[in-house]
């Protein structure tokens, strides 16, 4: 049972990181080249310096995601080795109910927050494209 649980969990945090990169990858791309086109002007490193400094945050939303993705799953394993400590049938069923609604609500939160931080990043890069090309 525990076994299903977790080959379930690894294939969502997995298809989620790969969403993650490939939507990643899909918004970088117009914006590798426009720095490349910037030139080596003012405008240019000025240009550079706030993308790099998006960058540099975006990177360091996707660490914060994935510490926490580690936390929950660490909590998710305690829980699972307490149901092991269930008295009665009615008691472990529960137990495990509770453990697949935590897993599906963190999941689920993990993902809306990844989403709502690419929805900036991408807002961002928008508006110093638009203000580069201006």
């Amino acid at each position: 049972m525990f076994d299903q649980v977790f080959r379930d969990w690894e294939r969502a945090c997995e298809a989620s990181r790969q969403m993650q990169q490939e939507m990643f990858k899909h918004w970088t791309q117009p914006w590798v080249s426009a720095l490349s086109n910037a030139g080596g002007g003012a405008e240019g490193r000025a240009f550079q310096k706030r993308w790099m400094e998006l960058t540099i945050e975006m990177l360091n939303k996707q660490r914060e995601s994935l510490d926490s993705a580690y936390s929950s799953g660490i909590q998710t394993i305690e829980q699972a080795f307490r149901a092991s400590e269930a008295k009665s049938v009615d008691e472990y069923r529960r137990i495990i109910e509770d453990l697949w609604r935590q897993m599906f609500e963190t999941f689920k939160n993990q993902s809306e927050a990844q989403l709502r931080d690419l929805q900036k990043w991408a807002e961002k890069s928008l508006e110093f494209a638009h203000k580069a090309a201006a």
